[in-house]
């Protein structure tokens, strides 16, 4: 009688674990691949004022492997401190950082709607290293950005537990023109780092651009727009 019971107690376990099993694989996309998608747990990060993320939460994106294949609708977060794309598993509700070596790069929508595009390159200056950089512009020059946000010191204060700390996150992004055959050359978001890149003949060129379309280059946004103006007319870029 009591291995009858026994029995009949495992048996409804096992149906409501299946069952719980199919309900959460009713949640995943239909091109979902578990065993394509290779990571570990994410290990915390410090808890210090500041964030180590690049967005306030996991967005909606696409993650593209090195043979191409891609995977859609999954919740994405790009950590600036340790360049590594996290995505949130739903299934076993845990944060896996995906295995970098086999992603060729990821996207997403930010939280206004807009496209973020990031590509694996390997990086040969100083840290050189594989990093994921966010195509600002593309094509045969492109610009791109590193946003590496980095522990820095700063003016002692207590957080929300009352502990006294020290350290801070702090963005300390790098952009560069890329070319396949030259490299990266790094350049400064302001106007005179755009006018460097250039002939000083070609120079009064570029100003005219700016004129002519009242730009002020002065932020991330600014400078992006000249450089494509730029790109349009075809101007000698030096690198």
């Amino acid at each position: 009688m009591i291995n009858r019971i026994l029995i009949t107690s495992i048996a409804a376990v096992l149906g409501l674990l299946f069952s719980l099993s199919l309900k959460a694989q009713d949640k995943l996309p239909a091109n979902w691949n578990t065993e394509k998608i290779r990571g570990t747990r994410l290990i915390p990060y410090p808890s210090v004022n500041g964030s180590p993320y690049l967005t306030g939460k996991f967005l909606p994106g696409e993650i593209e492997f090195m043979d191409g294949e891609k995977i859609g609708e999954i919740n994405l977060r790009y950590s600036s401190y340790r360049d590594e794309i996290i995505y949130y598993n739903t299934t076993i509700s845990t944060q896996i950082v995906i295995d970098k070596m086999s992603l060729k790069g990821f996207s997403f929508k930010d939280e206004d709607g807009t496209l973020r595009i990031f590509r694996k390159q390997y990086y040969n200056g100083f840290m050189s290293g594989n990093r994921y950089f966010e195509v600002l512009s593309d094509g045969d020059i492109a610009l791109l950005v590193y946003r590496k946000v980095g522990l820095e010191t700063c003016s002692p204060y207590n957080d929300e537990s009352g502990k006294l700390k020290n350290l801070e996150y702090q963005p300390n992004y790098s952009y560069y023109l890329y070319s396949s055959d030259k490299g990266y050359s790094f350049v400064r978001i302001s106007k005179s780092g755009l006018l460097s890149k250039f002939d000083k003949a070609d120079q009064i060129l570029v100003k005219k651009i700016f004129r002519k379309n009242h730009l002020s280059v002065a932020d991330e946004v600014s400078f992006i727009k000249a450089w494509n103006l730029i790109r349009e007319s075809r101007i000698k870029v030096n690198f």
